[in-house]
């Protein structure tokens, strides 16, 4: 395992750390807080997260180590393609990312203590601000790697399509809380979609090794 080449472990990397963050995220989502929960009303999520304590702060680190390992797939695929447009996208990424380890780390503390609960509107915004930076580095990083052949350009330009949806639908969230919810039901479709993507692309990585 020490000798594992750098495409396949990067390869690896973008088929499970969109699956172990988007398995925790639904946990967490649906089986914490709950779908009847607005996340726009702080006071409620932050009560569901604090009278399920040991589940919201396991999902918060599982949510934490996907991310992470998609942030490491994604810098190898930029890096393989060396494209300028996947390399400017790939900084939004790596802000997004460490903009969502800090909402994690909220969420686990507000789960550890409801005293921290005045907090969640912290990691509300931390996590909003996090997904338009992510998507739009996305749209970037598809937009730079369908110039290359081992890239279907296509299927590249849908999922900076996807991306650019998910952008839009990410700063309407972030201006009207009135419609987080709905918005963020739209992200999460967005990001199964990611998933697909990440899985597709990882194993053609680990295929070209």
């Amino acid at each position: 395992m020490g000798n594992i080449s750098t495409n396949k472990l990067g390869g690896l990397a973008l088929i499970v750390g969109p699956v172990v963050g988007l398995i925790f995220y639904f946990i967490q989502q649906f089986g914490v807080v709950g779908s009847d929960i607005d996340p726009s009303k702080g006071e409620l999520v932050a009560k569901a997260f604090a009278g399920n304590a040991s589940l919201t702060i396991l999902t918060a680190i599982g949510i934490t180590i996907g991310l992470i390992l998609l942030l490491h797939g994604v810098m190898q695929l930029v890096k393989e393609s060396g494209d300028a447009l996947s390399s400017l996208g790939v900084k939004f990424i790596i802000v997004a990312t460490a903009g969502w380890v800090v909402g994690n780390g909220i969420t686990a503390s507000i789960a550890g203590d409801i005293q921290n609960g005045g907090l969640y509107g912290a990691a509300a915004g931390i996590n909003q601000f996090s997904t338009i930076v992510f998507t739009l580095g996305f749209v970037l990083i598809n937009l730079g790697i369908a110039g290359k052949d081992f890239i279907n350009k296509n299927v590249a330009y849908v999922v900076a399509l996807v991306a650019l949806v998910g952008l839009i639908c990410a700063i309407i969230g972030g201006f009207d809380s009135s419609t987080l919810q709905t918005m963020n039901l739209i992200g999460g479709i967005v990001y199964i979609i990611f998933t697909l993507w990440s899985i597709w692309r990882g194993k053609d990585m680990m295929a070209r090794e």
